[in-house]
């Protein structure tokens, strides 16, 4: 029995393990057909979504592709005094409270509104290879056109140019035509709260767009240390705009337009790192100055003159400072210059007083705290020649705002923007609260 029962055992082993080899030689061939249908399904997936991806692509009709951006923007305000603007105050009116008396205004002149004016819309078109360059055309659009205060500024916003550029750069030369900010002044302070109007305009800042075509040169590149900056010379030919019409002029044409002639600005600049690289790791520092004519009456021409430096520059560890300054004659054309006058008071039996002269600046410091939050600090101030009688002599403005971006695409942000304006009779003094909520992409 026992030399039955043995062998029978030995077969029945050899003929379970035989099964079990199978068995897992089937689970695994069925596990490799398992893992290859998913994978071919999320490839199927991958495929269709990169169809779609390509599909929704923005392109032009020249089957250029275009980039757009924007941030859409609600800001509501509070502001305790009577300001030249209730939405972007940029000086106190001569009629408020004087700062000897109540300082957060009467009930009668404070002001709560909200608006959307403040929407930026832009879109950009870069090509590699234009006439051996390579080309970049931007375009900005916001909704802050004038419009009658109180009527349909707020119910019905208008769209409105801000900049729009067309740059060829090739290794060493830069050529731009378009409407951009001054070639001596092309800094602005970052803002939620003044879009529609730079902040510290009428307080140091010179920013107004202004049809133009620039060319840049760089002339040559050193090192301090590590570092390496390029040095470069640029020219611009600007549009003559001076905002003022002589009270004869029988077209309405802009006093600059009728001196017949374009103004000009030239500067030198220098630059380290790259564009795209953190704040806090390249910068900017030129000088430039301006000339310009106005025609006001007759064959006289009055000269507009400025000199100007700009800075933008980081520092440290996510702190970055932007800041310009300048000296001018007649410059309220260029954005708010001498807090946006030309000229001074009449003299009895006079059109008009003398051109104006002022000397003006602002500095913003910011810092970006945490990858989602960012903060600015900064001031400005215009003082104007007080012998060439003007009606606004001093203006100072001081800000401080928070940027709050919690998740793509949102955004949040708080200022608080005081300002003091010195009249011959005193000083008026105000203070604008600005929340601001919205999206951008």
């Amino acid at each position: 029995m026992l030399a039955v029962a043995v062998p029978m055992m030995v077969r029945a082993q050899a003929g379970s393990s035989g099964a079990a080899q199978l068995d897992t030689s089937a689970a695994s061939v069925d596990s490799l057909a398992a893992r290859l249908a998913r994978a071919e399904a999320a490839i199927e997936m991958l495929r269709r979504q990169l169809a779609i991806e390509a599909s929704s692509v923005v392109k032009t009709r020249s089957r250029l592709q275009l980039e757009l951006s924007g941030r859409v923007l609600t800001n509501a305000y509070y502001d305790n005094t009577r300001f030249n603007s209730s939405e972007v105050p940029l000086f106190v009116r001569e009629g408020s409270a004087p700062s000897s008396g109540t300082r957060n205004g009467t009930a009668g002149s404070r002001v709560f509104g909200a608006s959307i004016r403040q929407t930026m819309l832009g879109a950009s078109l870069g090509v590699d290879s234009v006439l051996g360059g390579s080309f970049v055309g931007d375009i900005d659009i916001d909704f802050f056109a004038a419009a009658t205060p109180g009527v349909d500024a707020f119910p019905t916003p208008r769209p409105r140019l801000r900049t729009l550029r067309a740059q060829i750069t090739w290794p060493k030369t830069e050529i731009m035509v378009g409407s951009d900010g001054p070639l001596i002044a092309d800094v602005d302070p970052a803002s939620v709260a003044t879009v529609g109007l730079p902040g510290f305009t009428a307080a140091g800042n010179l920013w107004n767009w202004i049809p133009q075509a620039r060319v840049s040169r760089e002339l040559l590149a050193t090192r301090i240390g590590v570092t390496q900056l390029r040095w470069s010379a640029q020219l611009a030919l600007l549009a003559p705009t001076t905002g003022d019409v002589h009270p004869s002029e029988l077209d309405g044409v802009d006093a600059g337009d009728r001196s017949a002639r374009p103004s000009i600005e030239g500067r030198l600049r220098v630059r380290w790192g790259t564009d795209d690289a953190p704040d806090d790791q390249h910068g900017e520092i030129g000088i430039g100055t301006h000339r310009g004519w106005l025609r006001i009456s007759g064959d006289t021409l009055t000269t507009a003159s400025a000199t100007a430096i700009s800075v933008r520059m980081g520092l440290t560890h996510g702190l970055s400072l932007r800041g310009e300054a300048y000296r001018g004659r007649a410059v309220r054309g260029l954005g708010g210059g001498a807090i946006g006058q030309n000229f001074g008071v009449a003299a009895v039996g006079q059109t008009l007083g003398a051109p104006l002269r002022n000397t003006a600046g602002w500095a913003q410091l910011l810092a970006q705290v945490r990858p989602t939050i960012a903060t600015g600090l900064g001031c400005g101030v215009d003082v104007v020649n007080v012998a060439d009688r003007p009606d606004r002599q001093r203006n100072a403005s001081c800000a401080g705002n928070i940027a709050w971006h919690p998740t793509q695409p949102v955004v949040l942000g708080f200022e608080i923007r005081t300002l003091a304006t010195h009249y011959a009779s005193g000083t008026r003094r105000g203070t604008q609260f600005n929340l601001a909520a919205g999206f951008e992409w």
